[in-house]
Protein backbone atom coordinates (compact mmCIF):
# COMPACT_ATOMS: atom_id res chain seq x y z
CA UNK A 1 0.00 0.00 0.00
CA UNK A 2 1.55 3.21 -1.11
CA UNK A 3 2.44 6.21 2.00
CA UNK A 4 -0.54 8.76 1.48
CA UNK A 5 0.45 12.38 2.09
CA UNK A 6 -2.37 14.78 2.62
CA UNK A 7 -1.61 18.62 2.87
CA UNK A 8 -3.68 20.36 5.73
CA UNK A 9 -3.62 23.97 6.47
CA UNK A 10 -2.63 25.07 10.09
CA UNK A 11 -5.13 28.42 9.54
CA UNK A 12 -6.85 30.43 7.09
CA UNK A 13 -5.11 33.86 6.02
CA UNK A 14 -6.01 36.28 3.26
CA UNK A 15 -2.59 36.31 1.69
CA UNK A 16 -4.04 32.53 0.34
CA UNK A 17 -5.96 35.25 -1.95
CA UNK A 18 -3.21 35.40 -3.69
CA UNK A 19 -1.83 32.39 -4.36
CA UNK A 20 -3.22 29.96 -7.73
CA UNK A 21 -3.73 27.20 -4.68
CA UNK A 22 -6.60 24.82 -4.04
CA UNK A 23 -8.45 24.46 -0.92
CA UNK A 24 -10.94 21.88 0.19
CA UNK A 25 -12.17 20.96 3.64
CA UNK A 26 -11.94 17.70 5.70
CA UNK A 27 -14.18 16.40 9.03
CA UNK A 28 -14.33 12.85 10.11
CA UNK A 29 -17.23 12.43 7.05
CA UNK A 30 -15.27 13.36 3.92
CA UNK A 31 -11.56 12.40 4.77
CA UNK A 32 -12.97 8.73 3.39
CA UNK A 33 -13.13 10.29 -0.14
CA UNK A 34 -9.39 12.60 0.44
CA UNK A 35 -7.95 8.87 1.81
CA UNK A 36 -9.15 6.95 -1.38
CA UNK A 37 -8.37 9.71 -3.86
CA UNK A 38 -5.08 10.45 -2.25
CA UNK A 39 -3.71 6.57 -2.24
CA UNK A 40 -4.41 6.86 -6.52
CA UNK A 41 -3.00 10.45 -6.42
CA UNK A 42 0.43 10.78 -4.69
CA UNK A 43 1.06 14.13 -5.41
CA UNK A 44 -2.40 15.69 -4.06
CA UNK A 45 -3.03 19.49 -5.53
CA UNK A 46 -5.16 20.05 -2.81
CA UNK A 47 -4.50 22.10 0.36
CA UNK A 48 -7.25 21.39 3.06
CA UNK A 49 -8.64 23.37 5.99
CA UNK A 50 -10.34 21.01 9.26
CA UNK A 51 -13.43 21.47 9.18
CA UNK A 52 -15.10 20.76 12.36
CA UNK A 53 -14.10 21.18 16.30
CA UNK A 54 -13.40 17.44 16.25
CA UNK A 55 -10.81 17.15 13.41
CA UNK A 56 -9.33 20.00 14.36
CA UNK A 57 -8.90 18.88 17.90
CA UNK A 58 -7.40 15.50 16.43
CA UNK A 59 -5.12 16.71 14.81
CA UNK A 60 -4.18 19.39 17.32
CA UNK A 61 -3.42 16.68 20.02
CA UNK A 62 -1.68 14.52 17.23
CA UNK A 63 1.03 16.74 15.75
CA UNK A 64 1.27 19.28 19.12
CA UNK A 65 -0.07 22.23 17.38
CA UNK A 66 -3.09 24.48 17.19
CA UNK A 67 -4.94 23.68 13.77
CA UNK A 68 -8.18 25.99 13.11
CA UNK A 69 -11.17 24.86 12.93
CA UNK A 70 -11.74 26.34 9.35
CA UNK A 71 -15.65 26.17 7.37
CA UNK A 72 -16.71 27.50 4.06
CA UNK A 73 -19.57 29.18 5.51
CA UNK A 74 -20.86 32.28 7.58
CA UNK A 75 -19.53 31.02 10.66
CA UNK A 76 -15.76 31.10 9.46
CA UNK A 77 -14.38 32.00 6.33
CA UNK A 78 -17.16 32.63 3.83
CA UNK A 79 -17.94 36.54 5.29
CA UNK A 80 -13.95 36.71 4.28
CA UNK A 81 -13.91 35.80 1.18
CA UNK A 82 -17.04 37.55 -0.45
CA UNK A 83 -15.71 40.75 1.00
CA UNK A 84 -12.64 40.47 -0.11
CA UNK A 85 -14.09 39.38 -3.66
CA UNK A 86 -16.09 42.13 -3.60
CA UNK A 87 -13.43 44.84 -1.85
CA UNK A 88 -10.85 43.70 -4.19
CA UNK A 89 -13.08 43.47 -8.00
CA UNK A 90 -12.15 39.67 -8.18
CA UNK A 91 -14.31 37.84 -10.22
CA UNK A 92 -15.88 34.92 -8.81
CA UNK A 93 -17.37 31.38 -10.20
CA UNK A 94 -19.83 30.03 -8.54
CA UNK A 95 -21.39 25.76 -9.01
CA UNK A 96 -23.24 23.91 -7.14
CA UNK A 97 -27.05 23.09 -5.79
CA UNK A 98 -30.24 23.54 -7.98
CA UNK A 99 -30.48 25.89 -10.53
CA UNK A 100 -33.29 27.49 -8.12
CA UNK A 101 -31.30 26.79 -5.21
CA UNK A 102 -28.26 28.85 -6.89
CA UNK A 103 -30.41 31.16 -8.13
CA UNK A 104 -31.77 32.39 -4.85
CA UNK A 105 -28.19 31.87 -3.00
CA UNK A 106 -27.22 34.21 -5.67
CA UNK A 107 -29.42 36.90 -5.04
CA UNK A 108 -28.99 36.96 -1.18
CA UNK A 109 -25.52 37.35 -2.00
CA UNK A 110 -25.85 40.33 -4.24
CA UNK A 111 -27.99 41.97 -1.51
CA UNK A 112 -25.20 41.73 1.09
CA UNK A 113 -22.58 42.40 -1.22
CA UNK A 114 -23.69 44.89 -3.68
CA UNK A 115 -20.71 45.06 -6.03
CA UNK A 116 -19.57 41.53 -5.88
CA UNK A 117 -18.48 40.41 -9.28
CA UNK A 118 -20.67 36.89 -10.63
CA UNK A 119 -18.24 36.03 -13.53
CA UNK A 120 -20.25 32.50 -13.72
CA UNK A 121 -22.63 30.29 -12.65
CA UNK A 122 -23.68 26.89 -12.82
CA UNK A 123 -25.51 24.48 -11.24
CA UNK A 124 -24.49 21.14 -9.70
CA UNK A 125 -26.75 18.57 -11.24
CA UNK A 126 -24.87 18.03 -14.53
CA UNK A 127 -24.41 15.25 -16.29
CA UNK A 128 -20.70 13.51 -15.74
CA UNK A 129 -20.07 13.58 -19.76
CA UNK A 130 -20.93 17.31 -19.72
CA UNK A 131 -18.10 18.07 -17.21
CA UNK A 132 -16.00 18.99 -19.98
CA UNK A 133 -18.75 21.75 -21.14
CA UNK A 134 -18.64 23.02 -17.15
CA UNK A 135 -14.40 23.47 -16.86
CA UNK A 136 -14.53 24.89 -19.80
CA UNK A 137 -17.42 27.52 -18.86
CA UNK A 138 -15.38 28.07 -15.68
CA UNK A 139 -12.26 29.00 -17.55
CA UNK A 140 -14.32 31.16 -20.40
CA UNK A 141 -15.25 33.21 -17.21
CA UNK A 142 -11.84 34.51 -15.69
CA UNK A 143 -12.79 34.22 -12.78
CA UNK A 144 -10.32 34.56 -9.79
CA UNK A 145 -12.20 33.19 -6.88
CA UNK A 146 -13.88 29.45 -7.99
CA UNK A 147 -16.08 28.34 -5.35
CA UNK A 148 -17.56 24.48 -5.87
CA UNK A 149 -20.35 22.41 -4.19
CA UNK A 150 -20.85 19.53 -5.66
CA UNK A 151 -20.54 17.12 -2.23
CA UNK A 152 -16.94 15.60 -1.18
CA UNK A 153 -15.13 13.67 -3.67
CA UNK A 154 -17.08 15.14 -6.66
CA UNK A 155 -16.00 18.38 -5.86
CA UNK A 156 -12.42 17.80 -5.47
CA UNK A 157 -12.43 15.89 -8.39
CA UNK A 158 -13.80 19.12 -10.43
CA UNK A 159 -11.50 21.11 -9.05
CA UNK A 160 -8.45 18.97 -9.98
CA UNK A 161 -9.91 18.84 -13.05
CA UNK A 162 -10.00 22.94 -13.57
CA UNK A 163 -6.86 23.13 -12.27
CA UNK A 164 -5.17 20.85 -14.69
CA UNK A 165 -6.60 22.28 -17.51
CA UNK A 166 -4.80 25.77 -16.58
CA UNK A 167 -7.10 27.42 -14.12
CA UNK A 168 -4.99 29.95 -11.74
CA UNK A 169 -7.02 31.50 -9.48
CA UNK A 170 -7.97 30.59 -6.20
CA UNK A 171 -10.73 27.65 -5.78
CA UNK A 172 -12.44 26.50 -2.87
CA UNK A 173 -14.95 23.72 -2.04
CA UNK A 174 -17.72 24.64 -0.13
CA UNK A 175 -19.97 21.40 0.49
CA UNK A 176 -23.62 22.08 0.89
CA UNK A 177 -23.32 25.77 1.73
CA UNK A 178 -25.21 27.25 -1.40
CA UNK A 179 -28.01 24.76 -0.72
CA UNK A 180 -28.05 25.84 3.00
CA UNK A 181 -27.81 29.34 2.48
CA UNK A 182 -30.42 29.47 0.13
CA UNK A 183 -32.79 27.51 2.26
CA UNK A 184 -32.36 29.96 5.42
CA UNK A 185 -34.20 32.83 5.96
CA UNK A 186 -31.50 34.10 7.50
CA UNK A 187 -27.77 32.99 8.52
CA UNK A 188 -28.15 28.75 8.11
CA UNK A 189 -26.72 28.62 12.31
CA UNK A 190 -28.14 30.38 14.72
CA UNK A 191 -25.82 32.83 16.81
CA UNK A 192 -26.27 30.55 20.28
CA UNK A 193 -25.79 27.04 17.98
CA UNK A 194 -22.41 28.74 16.85
CA UNK A 195 -21.35 30.34 19.89
CA UNK A 196 -21.72 26.53 21.84
CA UNK A 197 -20.65 24.71 18.84
CA UNK A 198 -22.90 22.92 18.15
CA UNK A 199 -23.47 23.17 15.01
CA UNK A 200 -23.51 19.60 14.25
CA UNK A 201 -26.38 18.27 16.09
CA UNK A 202 -28.42 21.82 14.97
CA UNK A 203 -27.51 20.22 11.15
CA UNK A 204 -28.68 16.59 12.10
CA UNK A 205 -32.20 18.44 13.61
CA UNK A 206 -32.32 20.88 10.07
CA UNK A 207 -31.03 17.82 7.85
CA UNK A 208 -32.22 14.38 9.22
CA UNK A 209 -30.29 12.78 6.59
CA UNK A 210 -27.33 13.77 8.20
CA UNK A 211 -27.67 11.94 11.30
CA UNK A 212 -26.00 8.11 9.90
CA UNK A 213 -23.00 10.29 8.26
CA UNK A 214 -22.54 11.79 12.35
CA UNK A 215 -23.38 8.26 13.99
CA UNK A 216 -21.68 5.84 11.71
CA UNK A 217 -19.92 7.31 9.40
CA UNK A 218 -17.32 9.70 12.00
CA UNK A 219 -16.66 6.83 14.07
CA UNK A 220 -15.65 4.44 11.27
CA UNK A 221 -13.04 7.04 9.27
CA UNK A 222 -11.91 7.81 12.84
CA UNK A 223 -10.94 4.44 12.79
CA UNK A 224 -9.49 3.50 10.01
CA UNK A 225 -7.39 7.32 10.14
CA UNK A 226 -5.70 6.25 13.51
CA UNK A 227 -5.02 2.54 11.47
CA UNK A 228 -3.62 4.59 8.48
CA UNK A 229 -1.23 6.84 11.02
CA UNK A 230 -0.58 3.41 13.76
CA UNK A 231 1.00 1.66 10.13
CA UNK A 232 2.76 4.61 8.88
CA UNK A 233 0.56 5.04 5.88
CA UNK A 234 -0.69 8.03 6.57
CA UNK A 235 2.02 11.53 6.00
CA UNK A 236 -0.06 14.37 6.97
CA UNK A 237 1.91 18.05 6.50
CA UNK A 238 1.19 21.13 8.48
CA UNK A 239 0.88 24.24 6.74
CA UNK A 240 1.14 27.74 8.07
CA UNK A 241 -0.91 29.92 6.20
CA UNK A 242 1.61 32.19 6.08
CA UNK A 243 4.78 30.40 4.93
CA UNK A 244 5.73 27.92 2.56
CA UNK A 245 7.41 25.24 4.77
CA UNK A 246 5.31 22.33 6.19
CA UNK A 247 5.92 19.86 8.76
CA UNK A 248 5.09 16.15 8.04
CA UNK A 249 4.01 14.10 10.55
CA UNK A 250 3.22 10.28 10.72
CA UNK A 251 1.67 10.02 13.85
Amino acid sequence: MPMIRVAVMESFSEQLFNSDQAFSFINFASIGHLLQNASQDPQESLHYFCDGMLMSNFLSRLTGQHISRVSFDFTSIAPVVFLHAEQHRKRVFLLGATPRELGGFIRKMKARYPQLIIAGREHGYFRRDETDKVVQAVLDSRCDILIVGLGAGRQEDFIRQVKRRGFAGVAFSCGAFIRQEAMAQGAYYPSLINRLNLRALYRMYREPHTILRYLLVYPANFLRLNYLLVRRRLEIHITPARKNNAHPVHS
